[in-house]
């Protein structure tokens, strides 16, 4: 080795050496999400829970701009994994279909957004983690289901995930089943067809007695109203249900996100609007608790058709919950 090429060698080790200690000033060399969500690649080192984004207060942010949140792409929720390591979520833009992207921490470090291995080739959307991780549901309109939309999972192994399986039917059926959201006990509430209703859209509830999900009850007519009644958020233990709806009342141009707590009879109480802190958009949509109870998730579309993630501390619930118990 001659001595230029000993310093180029010596240079190339120094470069690699500082790396990390560069990528925690997390400098942007290119724009993720440049030209196609499938060829996006952040070109810094992000590591620590929730994708290395600081913790919101009760004021809501927008979460990972410019790395999850981006322009002119729209999103349903970020899901994430009971550890906070993994998140997955969908994109959808006009002219091609539906796909859940991913980003995972490996090595102390955060992953460039991916489609998520079982997805890409048909269209899917709405994943959600089941609360110990091991599957992930979501909604699709691959072949072989009952309807042209089924809620379908993959079950994850030391090898990853496995191939996508029909949840079955019940709870899928020849209508729609989008959106779901599951209890500790794997009590499933979702998205069905309900005829005569704004959007023809309602909440139903199907129970899960010893892995076997029975007939979904429509929710009772306090939830599901001749209003557009959709994006189904329960509680681990189904003590409260949120959702949005664009009802007499709503601050948003389309939905607001509300909020209504079960009785001890299973009916439930009559929601409220959770406030214009979070309800203050074109549309609010698609609330998500974290699995550790800490935040609140929702989305906001404004008028040039781009969602973006919001996210907020969860005591901004605490204060309806408390009025509930006091009841």
């Amino acid at each position: 080795m001659n001595s230029a090429e000993n310093n180029i060698y010596r240079l190339t080790l120094l470069i690699v050496m500082l790396l990390p200690i560069v990528g925690l000033t997390q400098e942007l060399i290119e724009d993720p999400y440049e030209g196609s969500v499938d060829s996006a690649e952040i070109s810094y080192i992000i590591s620590g829970r929730y994708v290395g984004q600081e913790p919101p207060t009760t004021e809501p942010e927008l979460f990972a701009p410019d790395i999850i949140s981006v322009e002119g792409i729209q999103h349903c929720f970020p899901a994430f994994s009971p550890d906070a390591k993994e998140v997955y979520w969908t994109t959808i833009t006009e002219g091609i279909r539906p796909k859940i992207m991913f980003m995972e921490e490996i090595g102390g470090q955060w992953t460039s957004p991916e489609v998520a291995p079982f997805s890409g080739e048909y269209g899917d959307f709405a994943p959600v983690f089941s609360r110990d991780g091991q599957r992930l549901y979501f909604a699709s309109s691959r072949p072989d289901g009952y309807g042209k939309k089924d809620i379908w999972y993959v079950e994850k192994s030391m090898f990853g995930w496995g191939q996508p399986e029909n949840l079955g039917s019940p709870p899928n059926s020849a209508e729609n089943e989008t959106q779901p959201s599951l209890t500790e006990d794997g009590t499933l509430y979702f998205v069905r067809t309900l005829k005569g209703v704004e959007w023809n859209r309602g909440i139903f509830r199907s129970r899960n007695v010893n892995g076997i999900y029975l007939k979904p009850r429509r929710l009772n007519k306090i939830i599901n109203t001749k209003h557009a009644d959709i994006y189904p958020y329960i509680a681990p233990d189904e003590s409260y249900l949120m959702f949005g709806s664009n009802r007499p009342g709503s601050k948003s141009k389309e939905t607001d996100i509300y909020i209504s707590f079960r009785k001890d009879d299973g009916s439930w109480t009559k929601p409220q609007n959770i406030g214009e802190a979070v309800n203050d958009g074109y549309s609010v949509s698609f609330p998500y608790i974290t699995i550790d109870g800490k935040y609140l998730f929702f989305n906001r579309f404004n008028e040039s058709k781009t969602d973006a993630f919001y996210w907020v501390d969860s005591e901004i619930i605490e204060q309806f919950e408390i009025e509930n118990m006091l009841r």
